[in-house]
């Protein structure tokens, strides 16, 4: 279980209120490798926020067209999916609030990934990247933006003040929070240091069955909270299993993603 921040002085370092932040889920694979404590968190977030895209799909779906049915599925499935982003949103701050970052524009310091008074508004995933945005402002440049994410890395990194809104994480460069460690100036070396240390004592990085099997359990419990089994895609498929395959697929995305 990951151990939560409370001090105000943890807040990322001078990140502008309005960001975005883009994690290759490879990162997130060597983190958990690392540190597996932090399995269930991490996975359980990004099934709810898998689900959750799934469930908006349904949603914009049946808006698209008029019905004649009692109760109307448009306001069941719209009230469902603003129910279950929040559910995801707050499932993904408390994970992210707990997990440290490289800073590229300070050599050897590290900051939070996500600050204590930050908010998850909106994620995507695209080419190998879980892209998030801490605003609406933020979110509707994610969702415009357009072309290569490998090539918008490119550019930030021949150009670190091509876009000061935008972070994009890749490589072994996400460690989970160490209260005396903390974050900022010369810390990078240290969290490094441990990570190598704890990947060498590990003699098997994979992950217990049972710790997928509980996320799984955590996961349905949540959907079925938001999701009724009797609930339907406008193709006729049920909501609720097409949210769950979605939300086993982030899973299982996470897994592979592990060196």
């Amino acid at each position: 279980m990951a151990i939560a921040i409370n001090s105000a002085e943890m807040c990322v370092l001078d990140a502008p209120a309005s960001r975005r932040f883009y994690v290759h889920v490879a990162s997130l694979g060597f983190l958990i490798a690392a540190q597996p404590s932090i399995f269930e968190e991490v996975a359980y977030a990004l099934a709810l926020s898998g689900a959750s895209r799934a469930l908006d799909q349904a949603a914009e779906d049946w808006e698209m067209f008029p019905s004649s049915d009692s109760p109307d599925p448009k306001v069941s499935l719209a009230q469902s999916a603003a129910n279950l982003h929040n559910k995801a949103a707050d499932a993904l701050r408390t994970s992210f609030q707990c997990i440290v970052h490289l800073d590229p524009q300070r050599f050897g310091a590290t900051e939070l990934l996500l600050g204590p008074s930050e908010q998850i508004n909106a994620w995507c995933y695209e080419d190998g990247y879980l892209t998030y945005a801490t605003d609406e402002n933020a979110a509707a440049i994610m969702y415009a933006e357009t072309g290569s994410l490998r090539e918008l890395r490119s550019k930030i990194r021949r150009s670190p003040d091509f876009d000061p809104a935008l972070q994009m994480i890749s490589g072994q460069s996400l460690f989970l929070y160490d209260q005396r460690v903390k974050t900022g100036s010369g810390t990078a070396l240290t969290y490094r240091r441990q990570a190598a240390r704890l990947l060498r004592s590990s003699r098997d990085r994979e992950i217990p069955p049972e710790l997928i099997k509980r996320v799984d359990a955590a996961v349905a419990e949540a959907l079925a909270e938001c999701v009724g089994r009797s609930v339907t895609t406008f193709d006729g498929d049920s909501v609720l299993d097409t949210c769950l395959r979605r939300a086993d697929l982030m899973v299982r995305m996470l897994l592979r993603g592990m060196p």
